[in-house]
C-alpha cells in the first residue's frame, strides 16, 4: 500500500501544479511530502518533478511515470470494485463524457435505469470536446465517453457504434417538400439554434453550407436546442442528433424531427469510446455492457 500512497502523491502534485498546493489538498505539510517525493527519487533514481521558481512540473521521465501510477491506481480501483461485487455490493464510480452535439436525455435514462439496479454507484456527466476527448482519458478524468464522429488514436478504442442521421427540429405546421431528406436552402430566412461551434454536427452544417454557398439567420448557439424550443413562444429550427425518445419528446413540445438529405449531410456515428490503457472499474464496466446492450437493441 506504500506504493499507492506515492502513487497518489504524485498524482495529486501533478494536478495542482506545486507541492504546496497538493499539501494543501492532501491535508499534510509540504515538507513532509516534499520528503517523501525526495525519498521517491531517489529510490527509482529518476527526477520526477522539475523543480521551477513557481511550483513544479513533471520531468520527461516523470511523464511516464505519472502514466504508470495512474495506471495503478486504476487497477486497484477496479480491484476493490470487484471484491465489492462479489460481496454483491456493486459500489464505485462511473465518469461518462458525453460530445456536445448530443442530447443528454438518452445518457441520463440509461444513468436512471442502472442507479435503480445498483444504487450504492455514482455517476458523473461531464461535457467534453474533441479537443479535449484524448486528454480526459489520457488523464483519467473519465471512463467512457458517448460520442458523436470522434477523432481516434492509438489510446481510444470503440466499444460500439451505431449509424445516425442529422435531424432538423421543425415546428409541427411546417410543410416538408420530400421526407428522404430536408434541403439546407430550405431553411434560408428561418430563425436557426446551432451546436455549439466546437462540434462534429456544427462543422457539417458549416461544410455543407460552404459548399453551396448558403448563410443560415443564426440566434442562438447551445448544446441542447429542445430547451430553448421549449422556452420560446417563436418559431425556431435546431439541428439535431436523436435518440428514439427524442422524437416524442419535441412532439410534446410542437416539433417535429426531419432527417437531412444524406445528399449534403453525411450520416455518422455515435461512438461508445473508452481508453486501450484506462482499466474499467466493474461499476464502469458493467454499465458499459448495459449501454451496448441498448444501443444494440436500436
Amino acid at each position: 500500500m506504500r506504493h499507492l500512497q506515492s502513487f497518489k502523491y504524485v498524482k495529486a502534485i501533478a494536478e495542482a501544479g506545486s507541492i504546496r498546493g497538493a499539501a494543501e489538498n492532501l491535508a499534510i505539510s509540504p515538507s513532509a511530502l516534499n520528503r517523501h517525493i525526495q525519498t521517491l527519487e531517489q529510490d527509482l533514481e529518476i527526477q520526477i518533478f522539475d523543480r521551477l521558481t513557481k511550483g513544479v512540473r513533471l520531468s520527461v521521465e516523470g511523464e511516464y511515470f505519472f502514466r504508470f501510477a495512474q495506471r495503478q491506481l486504476a487497477g486497484f480501483d477496479k480491484l476493490k470494485s470487484e471484491i465489492n461485487d462479489i460481496k454483491g455490493l456493486r459500489t464505485g464510480r462511473v465518469r461518462i463524457g458525453i460530445s456536445a452535439d448530443l442530447g443528454q436525455r438518452f445518457i441520463h435514462s440509461q444513468i436512471a435505469t442502472y442507479l435503480g439496479n445498483h444504487p450504492q454507484v455514482s455517476f458523473t456527466l461531464t461535457t467534453i470536446s474533441q479537443d479535449n476527448l484524448d486528454q480526459a482519458f489520457d488523464r483519467n478524468l473519465i471512463d467512457l465517453a458517448l460520442f458523436y464522429q470522434p477523432i481516434l488514436n492509438r489510446n481510444l478504442q470503440v466499444i460500439h457504434a451505431i449509424e445516425i442521421l442529422p435531424h432538423a427540429a421543425l415546428p409541427n405546421g411546417a410543410p416538408i417538400r420530400d421526407k428522404s431528406g430536408l434541403r439546407l436552402h430550405e431553411l434560408i430566412d428561418h430563425p436557426i439554434v446551432m451546436p455549439d461551434a466546437d462540434t462534429e454536427l456544427r462543422r457539417k452544417i458549416e461544410a455543407a453550407c460552404e459548399k453551396q454557398g448558403l448563410e443560415l439567420r443564426i440566434v442562438l448557439e447551445c448544446t441542447d436546442p429542445l430547451l430553448h424550443l421549449s422556452a420560446t413562444m417563436q418559431s425556431r429550427i435546431a439541428f439535431f442528433l436523436p435518440f428514439e425518445d427524442d422524437f416524442e419528446d419535441f412532439a410534446l413540445r410542437g416539433y417535429k424531427l426531419v432527417p437531412m438529405s444524406s445528399r449534403e449531410m453525411l450520416n455518422g456515428y455515435v461512438n461508445v469510446v473508452t481508453s486501450t490503457h484506462n482499466l474499467l472499474s466493474v461499476a464502469a464496466q458493467k454499465f458499459t455492457e448495459q449501454l451496448v446492450s441498448i444501443l444494440e437493441s436500436r
